[in-house]
């Protein structure tokens, strides 16, 4: 994928080293920080399509920076790097939000399985805003035939309705399948589902 952009936060010189190179040997672009706090600082500056960051730092915590990024409407995929004591912790990350999370010692493989899953997620959304899109351009078709030949098609609003409706419906039924298979979170379920209802209702 072009021009993917990954923040990398650990105190740890060699992890933050062996995730780097992966990441470089699968063409994302990085920027790496020992702390939150910079990392943040430097939001500023820079987007990030992707964060991998330990969940025990120095300061401002993985979960902490997780509530921090939900609190500034920032939802770009956070993957949970954690040790065994804190498996708990990194669950509790990921229902609060965190979009995956790997345990400490991890493996290369490991690392890549986090990537192809974040690529998978990205595609995905972009397929969901596509269908938005031509959810939102037929009903301007729909609109502009219904101004124009208002007189030639009576039933024109129940037309609209169903067209309307089906996509959404088929959408939907989409979305849970992507939520069964882990590809999104049921808080990105619950928002996408509530957008598509507000167009039928």
């Amino acid at each position: 994928m072009d021009h993917v952009r990954a923040a990398i936060i650990d105190d740890d010189d060699e992890i933050l080293d062996l995730i780097e190179q992966i990441l470089k040997e699968e063409d994302i672009q990085t920027r790496r920080y020992a702390r939150a706090e910079k990392f943040l600082a430097d939001l500023k500056r820079h987007d990030f399509d992707l964060i991998i960051t330990d969940l025990m730092l120095p300061g401002i915590s993985g979960l902490d920076l997780l509530d921090d990024l939900n609190s500034r409407g920032i939802d770009t995929p956070v993957v949970i790097i954690t040790g065994y004591a804190s498996i708990d912790s990194a669950i509790e990350a990921v229902n609060r939000g965190a979009f995956y999370y790997i345990k400490k010692p991890f493996n290369i493989e490991e690392i890549r399985c986090a990537i192809n899953r974040f690529r998978q997620r990205r595609d995905t959304m972009e397929m969901v805003k596509a269908l938005q899109k031509q959810i939102q351009m037929l009903q301007e078709r729909i609109e502009e035939i219904s101004r124009e030949k208002l007189q030639d098609i009576p039933d024109l609003n129940n037309l609209q309705g169903n067209l309307e409706a089906g996509k959404a419906f088929a959408a939907i039924e989409y979305l849970g399948k992507l939520k069964s298979d882990g590809l999104i979170s049921d808080k990105e379920f619950g928002a996408y589902k509530g957008k598509l209802l507000k167009r039928i209702i």
